[in-house]
């Protein structure tokens, strides 16, 4: 079964500790984020 998570954020780059967290913790197939409010050339890609 795929497991999908939801998270209406409100700003990706200053949560990104709990991000990890729930990552770690659920592993979700699929992480959908909304309110993100980040530039493109400035999300976290890289965790």
């Amino acid at each position: 079964m795929v497991s999908v998570a939801s998270w209406n954020i409100n700003s990706v780059r200053l949560r990104m500790p709990l991000v990890e967290r729930l990552l770690d913790e659920e592993t979700p197939d699929v992480l959908c984020l909304q309110e993100i409010k980040c530039e493109e050339h400035l999300f976290p890609y890289e965790a």
